[in-house]
Order: C-alpha cells, then structure tokens, then sequence
C-alpha cells in the first residue's frame, strides 16, 4: 500500500503490514463503520492510509454532517453509559 513507508512514525517499528482494517468515521450521533485497506504498525498498532482513503474518509464525514444517509445503512444505535 505505501510503498515508500519502511517504518512507524511513532514508535520506529519497522515491522509494518498491508491488511484490511475497520476505521470509525465519526460526525455527530453517527458512527460509520468502513472496512478499507491500510498499512498497520505491528508493533504500536498506527494505521497508514493513502491519501484517496483519507479523501473517502473526508468526504464520508462531510456527507453525514448534511445529513445526507443515502449508500448508508442504519444498523442500530449507539448506548453510552450517563456520567456520574
């Protein structure tokens, strides 16, 4: 994926990989799950995506923000705990 990467900006790994991962774009009460490819830190665990993925992300989070749903399914709510 990121051909010119050979290690990890924050914590110096070189032991890097290309694998599917599931990113969470957030933007108000909405969380969208996207399985997308990125290069992972073995080590610490950074993702690295190129930069049309993080134009997808971008763009994804915009749409939602207009509220604009279409291509995207609702699939449940989101609960979180009330604090104390």
């Amino acid at each position: 994926m990121q051909a010119s990467l050979s290690k990890c900006f924050r914590c110096g790994s070189t032991d890097l990989r290309d694998k599917e991962v599931e990113e969470l774009i957030r933007h108000g009460r909405y969380v969208v799950a996207m399985r997308t490819k990125a290069t992972v830190c073995d080590r610490c665990g950074e993702r690295y995506f190129d930069r049309e993925t993080v134009q997808l992300f971008d763009e994804t989070r915009q749409k939602v923000g207009r509220g604009d749903l279409e291509g995207l399914r609702v699939t449940g709510e989101l609960l979180e705990p009330i604090p104390r």
